[in-house]
């Protein structure tokens, strides 16, 4: 894996406010943010595309995993919005989002999973998949984003397509 940092990644992001994901990006997307939603998985989810520099951005459901205990939080899958980034290896989910969740008093069973940098990998399920997310830096400019990366789509076999006229973006699950 190349060693780009999260402030890398999201160097060009500055005009996604956190404000904008509750309200401009839900209406668009047509999904509430950080709400709770029902179990399952869902075979093709439509995005949309985002603002000037035309960014694929998308809601899935997340949710924690069986291997993770928590005190506050939900079990019920709640709606992230995501910045679709192909050029990142990693999915990032903001301390908000994680919080919802429960995380930040999560005590994860069984082995931790660490990345380089010791960057902790919590495993949660996007769309009904497993992948190890890592948490958007805290000291970061952009730690309200979320970052869909290519894990989710090794994961799970999804095909992305984003173009045409109006551009559109979506997800294919198998």
């Amino acid at each position: 894996m190349n060693d780009v940092s999260f402030d890398d990644l999201c160097a060009d992001f500055e005009d996604i406010q956190p404000s904008d994901l509750a309200d401009r990006v839900s209406q668009k997307l047509g999904a509430r943010y950080l709400e709770e939603t029902v179990p399952g998985s869902k075979k093709l989810i439509r995005g949309a595309v985002w603002g000037s520099s035309l960014r694929p951005i998308i809601s899935l459901p997340v949710q924690i995993t069986n291997s993770i205990t928590t005190m506050s939080g939900t079990r019920q899958p709640v709606q992230v919005h995501f910045l679709f980034l192909e050029a990142s290896p990693q999915t990032y989910i903001s301390e908000e989002a994680l919080k919802l969740m429960g995380i930040e008093d999560a005590v994860v069973a069984g082995e931790t999973l660490v990345g380089p940098n010791d960057h902790v990998r919590l495993p949660v399920k996007i769309n009904g998949y497993k992948v190890d997310v890592a948490r958007s830096p805290s000291d970061s400019h952009f730690a309200h984003l979320n970052i869909l990366g290519e894990d989710l789509i090794r994961a799970s076999g999804a095909k992305a397509y984003y173009g045409g006229n109006p551009p559109n973006f979506e997800l294919a699950f198998p």
